[in-house]
């Protein structure tokens, strides 16, 4: 038998290259998976997800007709007192009956006539009998439930509340049925018909009005083919310029103030609208071309609608009068959007609003005159009814209609919500939801990152600058790019570790304790040698082992 000298060889280096090539290789997997997941990550509706799962957490804190109700019921309490009249919170219930809560916060519910007779008495025992009845209405309550409006007390005044704000309610009864319309403004209603379309109008409405924004253009033969991307101000008064555009460069000239809004003024008649400059015969452009063509350059287009052909602003008549629309200049001082068509609208008369979508990312709105419906009555001074009726001779445009083509409300709301203009706003908010849940992962994410893109050394650059500005870009990919990426893979995993970290804590603790006893225990006995006490067997068991052969290893 040969004998083998040489001592025992440990080879260390063999398992920890291995471990280091298994890090790797899960760090390419990783990223790589991260890689598949990102499309399905960008494409996913991260705002409308989170906005879903609010709703549905707070639909489970109390039912939606509660809520509707406490918050008509919150509207009322902020009112103003007045002697005159009584302010309660009504609702219609599913089961036919009526809700009603007064400022103190009291509810009463009737379901008969006679219940129905003695519910002012109840809540408001110190009313006055002239005093005028205010209810105000859920959402709910008008576009579900609208036939039990008929059990309320004839000569109530209604008004809905939406949002954060109430309209009061005007009626108008026709051959089929009665027709309901909110009042907006003074001369503003819209119908209330459709919830999507009214919430849709009184959004619109309620938007505030971007004076700066907003382009007033003369349709004007030979003049510029193309508009500056912000308007012209006068030096005196710092008030915009009227625009003027050629009419066949018109649509093209739209893509260079995208996102303003762009006024111009004509003759609807069909498909056409119909104009003429300072001089020239009348002329006319397609209409629905130039929605299109201020949808593609995502541009608020809004046309105001002559009864006979006008001029357009900023010219001269054959009186040499200035053209101007009435009012137009007024309106433009105003702070809301419905300040803005209030303005426009004939004293005497009410446009009504209409919104409707046209596609995906727009809404058509139309302001057109509706008649018969109740009406404070409006002193016109006689100087204003002479010169609407020789508004040719004064070279006033009077607004018979307004057609605009728009952002729709929600595409509306995705722009204000973006940090950068070009990008979707729920691809923004999702990117920014990856990097704080990436941050959760980022000790082992780290791990991954430094094994796809290794640690700067020092000694590999001339200068601390050089160093310093490698690292900063390494740690910037990481940050922007890496941990986003692999947000999904690693913070489930470092969280998994964390918890079960926490779980095994009491073990840990418990064996250290143990440990520490045991140690103690041994101490005290000598510290050497096996303990006699614990027995022949497990001395035996402890007993270092020896070989007659010493450091001698036998080999085969």
């Amino acid at each position: 038998m040969e004998i083998d000298r040489s001592p025992l060889k440990h080879h260390r280096g063999a398992p920890r290259r291995a471990a280091e090539a298994g890090r790797k290789l899960l760090a390419r997997i990783a990223f790589l998976a991260a890689l598949g997941l990102a499309p399905s990550l960008a494409e996913a509706d991260w705002l409308g997800t989170l906005l879903g799962t609010t709703r549905r957490v707070v639909a489970q804190a109390s039912s939606p007709s509660t809520r509707s109700l406490d918050k008509v019921a919150a509207h009322v309490r902020a009112l103003p007192p007045k002697p005159d009249a009584i302010a309660l919170a009504a609702q219609a219930t599913p089961e036919g009956h009526w809700r009603f809560v007064n400022k103190a916060g009291e509810t009463i519910t009737a379901g008969t006539p006679a219940e129905m007779r003695r519910v002012v008495s109840l809540l408001v025992p110190d009313a006055k009998p002239e005093a005028r009845l205010q209810l105000y209405l859920t959402e709910d309550t008008v576009f579900a439930r609208r036939a039990a409006l008929k059990d309320l007390p004839r000569g109530s005044e209604l008004h809905l509340f939406a949002g954060e704000e109430s309209y009061h309610i005007v009626r108008r009864s026709e051959a089929p049925g009665e027709r309901l319309f909110a009042e907006i403004r003074p001369n503003l209603v819209v119908e209330l018909s459709d919830a999507k379309q009214f919430a849709e109008a009184a959004w619109q409405l309620g938007r505030a009005l971007n004076k700066a924004d907003i382009r007033v253009l003369a349709l004007e033969a030979g003049s510029a083919t193309r508009l500056a991307s912000s308007p012209r101000l006068d030096p005196a008064s710092k008030k915009a310029l009227i625009d003027s555009i050629d009419p066949s460069s018109l649509a093209a000239a739209l893509g260079s103030v995208r996102g303003q809004t762009v006024l111009i003024t004509g003759r609807v008649d069909g498909e056409l609208l119909y104009f003429k400059g300072t001089s020239g015969p009348e002329r006319s452009l397609l209409a629905k071309d130039l929605f299109k063509a201020a949808e593609q350059a995502d541009v608020n287009l809004i046309v105001l609608h002559a009864s006979s052909t006008p001029r357009q602003p900023g010219g001269r008549n054959w009186l040499w009068q200035k053209v101007e629309v009435k009012g137009l200049e007024q309106a433009l001082q105003r702070a809301r959007v419905a300040d803005f068509y209030n303005a426009l609208a004939p004293p005497n008369g009410r446009f009504a609003v209409t919104a409707k979508a046209a596609g995906a990312l727009r809404t058509h709105v139309q302001l057109a005159p509706i008649a018969d419906l109740p009406k404070g009555s409006a002193s016109r001074p006689l100087g204003d009814i002479l010169a609407d009726a020789a508004s040719s001779l004064t070279g006033r445009v009077i607004t018979t209609g307004i057609e605009a083509n728009i952002r729709s409300a929600e595409h509306q709301r995705d722009i204000d919500w973006r940090l950068f203009a070009n990008l979707p706003a729920n691809l923004q908010i999702g990117y920014i939801a990856l990097v704080l849940f990436g941050f959760l992962g980022a000790p082992l994410a780290r791990v991954w990152w430094a094994h796809l893109w290794p640690p700067e050394d020092p000694a590999e650059y001339a200068g601390r600058t050089g160093y310093w500005a490698a690292r900063f870009i390494r740690n910037s990919v990481f940050v922007t790019v890496f941990l986003p990426l692999t947000a999904a893979l690693s913070a489930p995993i470092n969280l998994g570790r964390q918890v079960w970290d926490a779980v095994l804590a009491p073990v840990r603790a418990w064996r250290r304790l143990t440990g520490r006893n045991r140690m103690t225990r041994a101490s005290a006995h000598g510290g050497a040698g096996p303990n006699p006490a614990l027995g022949g067997s497990l001395a035996a068991r402890h007993a270092p082992q020896t070989s007659s052969l010493g450091n001698y290893r036998p080999r085969r």
